[in-house]
């Protein structure tokens, strides 16, 4: 049996990285998760993908 994430862990676990990536506290949610993703690309956690060229994004 595959166990899905509640809706308050997958709450739970944006807010830690949102303290943790910006500490103002900052109600911009848009820039909260650029914040966030930026922090994660900077320590190695993801991978991130530039997507300039409209031929490489999926149709």
């Amino acid at each position: 049996m595959v166990k899905k994430a509640s809706d308050f862990d997958d709450f739970l676990v944006a807010t830690i990285l949102a303290d943790i990536f910006d500490p103002s506290g900052s109600d911009d949610i848009d820039f909260v998760s650029r914040k966030i993703v930026d922090g994660l690309d900077a320590y190695g956690m993801i991978k991130s993908n530039d997507c300039n060229n409209k031929e490489d994004l999926a149709a």
